[in-house]
Order: C-alpha cells, then sequence, then structure tokens
C-alpha cells in the first residue's frame, strides 16, 4: 500500500513541474549576463511568489540556461550547499545586464594615455579606460616643478646680516627671490667640559665674525675594560672573572669562563672530533659518532670515560679530561710490509698505557667473491679474451670467475686465492691481455677524426694522501667521438716512457657504456702509490668499440712522481696586540677628525682604529701550491695558479678579480702585497681610545702640491679640525706611540 502511495506521490510532483515549466524554453546557446542591481533575488521558480533560494550580489556574472516565453524570467546553476552540487534558480531579466555596469566593475584599468602634457605653469590631464565596462577615467597631472638656473647674488649676507639671491626657470621665465644669510666660519674646537667614561663632556668652537658659539655634547669614552679573575679556573672546573675599567673601576660585570682548550655540549670544531676519534679508539663511541659536534652521545661517552678514570663525572671535557683521553705514542712501527699482493700493517703504543694502534695499508682495490658492479663484468670480458671461461657477463663475483682466476693464477706463477682477486692479479691479466690482443685491434690513441675519441683528466684528491705515498686520484672520462664504445680499465705506467704497449702496467679496472657526445661522461677515484716506480705517473683510459672491438686509447696524463702536499691556509703575520696597553711602536690608524680633542687633562684621539699592515712569511710565499687559501684584509683566497719570477711571486695571474702579487721586503724574510696604487692591505686589530703627548707633533704631507707642515700638539687639534682633506685613514695616517702615548702623528699623500 505504501508503494503505491509513493508512485501516486511521485506522478502527482512530475506534473506540477511540467506544468510550471510549460511556459519556458532551453536557450539556444549559454548566454552571458550580469546583476545589474546592488542585490537581487534568486527564486525557486519564475515565480516571485515562490521560496527565495538565494540572494545574488551586484556585478556579478550569471550563465543563464532557459528563459520563460515572454522572456521576463531566466535560470541559471548556483551551488546547492544542502546536497552538493548545483541547483536551478530563477531571476528576474529586469534585474539583469548584458553588460557588467561600471559601478559594479573590478575594472581592468588601460595604460594612462596622455592628454595634455603639464609645464611648470599649468597643469596636464591623462585618461584611461576599463577593459571590462569600458569606464573612462581621467586624472590631472599636476604642474611640474620650476628648471632653475644658479642662484645669482644681488645683496652679500654675512652671517649676522641677511643678504638677497634670485634664480630664474630656465622654462618659463620665473623669478624667485630668496633671503639668506650665510654659514658662520667657525675656529677650532675648545673642550669645556673634558668627557670621561663616566660622564659626557662639551666642547665649543666660535665664529670668527660674529662671535656665535657652537656648543656640542661628547659621549661618553668607552670603558677601558680588563679582565680581573675573582675565582681562577682549573683543568678541571671554570673559574670566575670580572671586567673592571682600568680607569674609573667601573665593573662591567662578571662571567664564569672555562680553562683554555674545554669541550662542552653543542661545541662544534676539529677539537671535538679529534676528542671524538680518541673515544672511538678506545672503545667509549661508536665510529659514526666522530662528526665534530659534541651532542648528547659525545657526552655520555665522555662521562663514561670520566668515571673509569675516577674523575668527576660532568660530560665537560675539560683540560684534565682531555689529558687523559689523549695517548702518548711511540713511533710507527711497521710489522708487514706492504705490497701489491698483500696490504701491510704497522703499529704504535702509547708509552702511558700500552695502547696500540694498528693501521692497515693497503694498495688498491680488492675483489672478493659475491661482489657485484660493471667492474667485475668488465673483468669476465678480459678473462674470457686471454682464454679462461668466467661464464656469462652477469657482473657478480661468482664461483666461475673464482675459478678461472685461480687458473690464471696458477699458470702465470701468482698466488692463487680462494675468493679473492688482488691488485698483482689484475695488473698481471691486463698485461697478458695486451700481449694478446690483435695488432689490428690496437688503434692507439684517438683524436678529432677518429670514432671513439676518448677524454680523460686526472686530479690528485688534495689532502687524502696516507703512509707510504699512497695517494687517491680523482678521474672523468668522456667519449668526444661518434661510436658507442666500453670503457673497462684505467692503464698507469712508471717511467718517462708513457707507452702502454710495453711498459709494465698497474690498472683500476671498471665497466661503464660511453655513448658518444660531451654529456656521456664517466668519473670515479682510485689510489696509486708513488713509490712503485720512477719518473712519471702516467695515466690512460682504455675502451673498446662496441661496433668493431678496436681497442681506443684516450689521451695520456702524467703526474710527477711526488707526493701531494696536504693543503693549507696561508695567514698574514699579525702581531698579537693588547688595545689598553698599545706597545711602542708605529701603528696605521683611521678616526674621524672630530674625535680628536683637548681637554683640562690634555688632548685624546677617541674611537681610533689600529690596524697592523698585512706581511707573509717567506717560507709559506715559496711552498704555496694550487689548492691552498691566502687570507687577504679578512677574505679567502682560492689559489688557482702559482708563479715565480725575479723574486716576485705571482698568485692567481689570470684572474683579474682575484690576482695578487707578492715583492719581498727588503732585507727581511717576508712578503707584502703589492697594487697598483702601492697601497699595502691591512688587518684591524680593534678601536681604542689613544693619549696624545703634551710634546706630540703632527705632520701633515696630504698636499702633494705643498711642503709638508709639522704642527706641535698645542695646534694639532685645530690643523685636524680645519683641514680641507679630513680623510684620516689607514693607507695614509699613522701614529708612533711611546710609554703608552702617542707622540707622533703622519698623514702621507696617497693618490
Amino acid at each position: 500500500m505504501k508503494k503505491v502511495i509513493s508512485i501516486l506521490a511521485c506522478a502527482l510532483i512530475l506534473a506540477l513541474t511540467v506544468t510550471a515549466f510549460a511556459d519556458t524554453h532551453v536557450l539556444p546557446g549559454t548566454i552571458v549576463m550580469y546583476v545589474a542591481r546592488d542585490e537581487i533575488k534568486a527564486y525557486e521558480e519564475p515565480d516571485e511568489t515562490s521560496p527565495v533560494v538565494t540572494k545574488l550580489k551586484g556585478g556579478k556574472k550569471l550563465l543563464l540556461e532557459m528563459v520563460t516565453d515572454d522572456g521576463s524570467w531566466y535560470s541559471t546553476l548556483i551551488e546547492d550547499k544542502n546536497h552538493g552540487g548545483q541547483m536551478m534558480v530563477w531571476v528576474m531579466g529586469a534585474e539583469l545586464s548584458e553588460e557588467i555596469l561600471p559601478e559594479f566593475c573590478s575594472h581592468d584599468w588601460s595604460d594612462w594615455e596622455l592628454i595634455e602634457a603639464a609645464t611648470c605653469t599649468r597643469t596636464g590631464s591623462r585618461v584611461r579606460f576599463c577593459a571590462i565596462c569600458g569606464k573612462r577615467s581621467d586624472e590631472e597631472i599636476p604642474k611640474l616643478d620650476h628648471t632653475y638656473g644658479n642662484w645669482v647674488i644681488t645683496k652679500v649676507a654675512t652671517c649676522t646680516q641677511k643678504g638677497q639671491r634670485s634664480r630664474v626657470c630656465q622654462t618659463c621665465g620665473y623669478e624667485q627671490t630668496q633671503d639668506y644669510i650665510d654659514e658662520h666660519t667657525y675656529g677650532a674646537w675648545t673642550m669645556t667640559k673634558e668627557p670621561t667614561c663616566k660622564a659626557t663632556g662639551t666642547r665649543v668652537r666660535s665664529c670668527k665674525i660674529c662671535g656665535y658659539q657652537d656648543v656640542q655634547a661628547l659621549d661618553e669614552l668607552p670603558h677601558d675594560y680588563s679582565w680581573q679573575v675573582t675565582v681562577p679556573a682549573t683543568d678541571h672546573s671554570s673559574g670566575v672573572r670580572s671586567r673592571i675599567c682600568v680607569k674609573c673601576g667601573y665593573n662591567g660585570g662578571e662571567e664564569t669562563y672555562d680553562p683554555e682548550g674545554t669541550l662542552r655540549r653543542k661545541d662544534r670544531s676539529e677539537a671535538v672530533y679529534n676528542m671524538q676519534q680518541l673515544l672511538v679508539e678506545q672503545g667509549y663511541l661508536n665510529v659514526g659518532g666522530a662528526d665534530g659536534i659534541f651532542g648528547g652521545g659525545t657526552e655520555k661517552a665522555v662521562m663514561q670515560f670520566q668515571k673509569d678514570q675516577g674523575l668527576n663525572v660532568d660530560g665537560v671535557a675539560w683540560p684534565e679530561t682531555l689529558k687523559r683521553m689523549q695517548h702518548d705514542f711511540g713511533p710507527w712501527i711497521t710489522v708487514k710490509e706492504m705490497t701489491r699482493t698483500e696490504p701491510g700493517e704497522r703499529v704504535r703504543v702509547c708509552v702511558d698505557c700500552n695502547y696500540e694502534q694498528h693501521e692497515i695499508i693497503e694498495s688498491g682495490t680488492v675483489f672478493e667473491f659475491g661482489r657485484r658492479g660493471e667492474d667485475i663484468r668488465a673483468l669476465q670480458q678480459i678473462i674470457k679474451e686471454v682464454g679462461y671461461d668466467a661464464g656469462s657477463f652477469d657482473g657478480i663475483y661468482g664461483k666461475k670467475l673464482d675459478s678461472a682466476f685461480a687458473a690464471f693464477a696458477a699458470d702465470n706463477g701468482l698466488i692463487v686465492y680462494d675468493g679473492k682477486v688482488r691488485p698483482a692479479d689484475v695488473d698481471a691479466l691486463i698485461n697478458v691481455w695486451f700481449d694478446k690482443t690483435d695488432d689490428s685491434l690496437w688503434m692507439g690513441e684517438g683524436n678529432n677524426d677518429t670514432p671513439v675519441n676518448l677524454a680523460l683528466s686526472v686530479t690528485p684528491t688534495v689532502g687524502t694522501e696516507t703512509v707510504n705515498g699512497i695517494t687517491t686520484y680523482s678521474w672523468t672520462l668522456t667519449n668526444l667521438g661518434s661510436e658507442k664504445a666500453i670503457f673497462n680499465t684505467l692503464l698507469l705506467t712508471f717511467g718517462e716512457n708513457a707507452d702502454f704497449r710495453s711498459n709494465d702496467l698497474v690498472m683500476v679496472i671498471d665497466g661503464f657504456e660511453l655513448k658518444p657526445g660531451a654529456g656521456n661522461s664517466v668519473s670515479g677515484s682510485f689510489t696509486a702509490d708513488c713509490d712503485w716506480g720512477e719518473g712519471s705517473l702516467n695515466f690512460a683510459a682504455m675502451a673498446i668499440s662496441q661496433e668493431t672491438g678496436a681497442r681506443w686509447l684516450s689521451n695520456n696524463v702524467s703526474f710527477a712522481n711526488q707526493n701531494t702536499p696536504a693543503p693549507k691556509t696561508v695567514l698574514p703575520m699579525i702581531p698579537e696586540t693588547d688595545l689598553a696597553h698599545l706597545a711602542d711602536g708605529i701603528y696605521p690608524v683611521s678616526f674621524d677628525r672630530g674625535d680628536v680633542f683637548s681637554g683640562t687633562s690634555g688632548i685624546f684621539m677617541n674611537a681610533v682604529h689600529i690596524y697592523a699592515e698585512e706581511i707573509y712569511d717567506i717560507v709559506d710565499m715559496h711552498t704555496l701550491n694550487p689548492g691552498d687559501t691566502i687570507m687577504v684584509e679578512g677574505e679567502a683566497i682560492s689559489v688557482e695558479t702559482v708563479e715565480e719570477a725575479d723574486g716576485f711571486i705571482t698568485v692567481n695571474g689570470a684572474d683579474e678579480m682575484n690576482a695578487l702579487l707578492f715583492v719581498p721586503v727588503e732585507d727581511s724574510n717576508v712578503y707584502r702585497i703589492y697594487q697598483d696604487d702601492d697601497l699595502a692591505t691591512y688587518t684591524e686589530l680593534g678601536v681604542t681610545t689613544l693619549s696624545v703627548s703634551a710634546e706630540a707633533v703632527f705632520t701633515d704631507s696630504w698636499d702633494i702640491e705643498s711642503e709638508p707642515v709639522t704642527y706641535s700638539s698645542a695646534d694639532m687639534v685645530a690643523a685636524m679640525q680645519s683641514s680641507e682633506n679630513d680623510y684620516f685613514v689607514e693607507f695614509n695616517t699613522t701614529v708612533r706611540i711611546e710609554n703608552g702615548q702617542v707622540v707622533e702623528v703622519t698623514r702621507v699623500y696617497v693618490p
């Protein structure tokens, strides 16, 4: 019964819907119109008595789907917030517009079009239009400022009496007249109240014409602090110290301080890394924990070490704690010599605790059973070519490859290893392979006209040298030819003659597909022992053409048979300087001439920057190598090239931005940097206040067209403050200190 009622209800609703829309029709296409009122109602049906579904704001864009036959109502779709999707609503056609009305438009303005340019006598105007509704917007352009010429004085002024001057607009001829008064002509500053580190001061200067006095406040002088220890630090505890002004006794606060060398949690440094290495050696820290960062794991390791050593357990690496960690090793003793076939081993013993540090000296790559990679695939291919079946070229060191190598070793007088191929086995294999290579397949070195053209670069990796002269080299290989090739060996010979067909070879074996083109490079690294032979180390790469099977060599790269020095940073020889108590000597300085003043207790130079000329040790300069770093005026300069000629050293000569020329200082073992203007380079040591001796002199040579002028201390302040050239900088000014006071100030001409 309920099902019958439901069917009847649906039929009734459908009938009503058909009736309601009987006088409507679907538009031939979607029509766009805009709401033309501030707000309109959207109805459920095209009838004002039907429920209002929502309200639509002015300017809203509507996509219209249906229209009543009389054109008075339109339908559109809106979001159905209650049921999801969309629902149809009806709006009155009279409340819509085919174009958006300007009052509802957000406006997409065009660029301004100039109607009339503004001048200094009239305003201008410009117009723009909205690309959406076409609305026009006009704007007035303000008058331009007059374009005046120079002032012409019609009545000369003084600092007490007004004068008059005028100037004329060069566009419209308008004349501007103005009263003016001249600036005061001041004499030298005179101290009226000397500043100290506890009180401000004042100084005054008077106009030479009218007597007007300009009074200026002077800031307090900085405290001259010195640390005073109240509780001394020990090798296992912090101390306490206070910052006390040596002039007035002011206490600038106290702090705890650690004895030198102490390491704490959150420290990051090479010293932390070195300590972690000691903890690793002695079993307190895992190898991966040595990262140079003093974290929680390192702190726990330090605490355990302190506990075992009977020290105070606080996790701080005090000097006493570090001393206990550090072994006092004797010399290295070789217990097994390294050879090409076997690794070596050396040991050293701590004289305090007998701890033994062992180190394995490996001479090259050892291939072991189970290894996978393209280098193994290359081994499989090469050993098959010399007559031994290593199975499929699957790149896996399995039983067949191991059996093939065992047979090869036995046939060639080598030691047979179970599951292991040592560097000597690889060397022997490659030499036999070369001997068996058909001459017709041997193509030698390629060039730009050959199908396989291998470009090899080899670079010693700076800082990787270990015992017995073993050095790590990085290499990159590119096929610049047109044919695909398989790279499989990197060859090394010793001697002046780099003949890779007749010399005994040491090799690194690998396997990479080299497609033609500069973008298809392969790279890697290997180690070489510079003590294996005499003369140069000569490197070349070899690849096999996939199309013809021909063997192609790369270019030859050679290095002198010497160990690569570790990179170093060369610092200028800057003396240790106590700014509060300058030692006797001459110092480059810079200061503001207004900070030199005289008072009742003498003459002072406030906020003086002290410098040291940068000079470099002769040994450091003559041992420079590419990869080193030189610090110049606080900037790190990377050394790319070094050239020596006639006692001069040129660094980075081809790089105009980073080129440096070092010249020897006469009768010394140091170098200085030479610049085009003959100026030195300087490192700032700090800022301080200097007291000037009553017998001091100021010699000024800044004006190259005049003779040098020397002033006594009584005239020094006025001479500096009235100088036309107010630049007192480290390039042209020095002070000479004797017994803690300035006895001479010298300024020279600098181009």
